[in-house]
């Protein structure tokens, strides 16, 4: 008994260090591969893009009844032959309410009022009073092509690379409107890899991808 356990050894302290520094290694490995921050923003975009979506679908059943969009009907209007551009926490948009287009967040728009949207949309990161610009919708409705987009500013790095970015389009807040890539007097282009990524409107810059995809018309 006492012959085993003077055979019977721990491991030595270096022996563990080794231990510790290899499990060290391979949990920053997976977390490389993971990537958390990546994932929490996919995971955002996602979202973001199923608002979009629904704001969309919202807006063809408004016109559809009312023979209008929110922004041709409220005080501060844009008339039915104008383009419009309007940014989630707009009052013409029809989900948050307000007068004289002056934000109400505690009031519903249109499209809450008429139930093409459930209230509980308002409380949505977009139309929160408190939400930064970089994580607002925005509206594009071409009156010419009678055409509506919804857009957001992605945030993961997957969604603006490769094929993705083919999507990305500029906002033109000046002249009411997005521009494809290529277009506009400073050509829309998706900014160099390795550079700052901008969450601002810009009609030089790409980087708000738009539901539904494919060209701007």
């Amino acid at each position: 008994m006492k012959y085993n356990m003077r055979k019977m050894k721990g491991f030595t302290l270096v022996e563990l260090l080794i231990v510790i520094a290899l499990i060290a290694i391979l949990s920053v490995a997976v977390l490389a591969t993971i990537n958390p921050i990546e994932q929490s923003n996919k995971a955002r975009d996602a979202s973001f893009k199923n608002d979009a979506a629904e704001v969309l679908s919202a807006l063809e059943r408004y016109y559809a009844s009312q023979q209008k969009y929110p922004w041709n009907l409220v005080e501060t209007k844009i008339e039915t032959d104008e383009n419009a551009l309007l940014a989630s926490n707009d009052p013409r948009l029809g989900i948050i309410g307000g007068i004289s287009g002056a934000p109400d967040f505690d009031t519903s728009g249109g499209l809450v009022v008429s139930s093409e949207l459930k209230s509980s949309f308002m409380s949505k990161k977009p139309f929160l009073e408190t939400v930064q610009p970089e994580d607002y919708l925005y509206l594009y409705h071409n009156a010419t092509a009678n055409s509506s987009y919804v857009c957001y500013f992605p945030k993961a790095a997957a969604n603006r690379q490769d094929a993705q970015a083919e999507q990305l389009k500029c906002l033109d807040v000046d002249n009411n409107t997005i521009l494809n890539q290529g277009v506009g007097d400073g050509a829309c282009v998706v900014p160099e890899s390795g550079t700052d990524w901008s969450y601002a409107p810009d009609p030089t810059v790409a980087n708000v991808a738009c539901v539904p995809e494919g060209n701007i018309r």
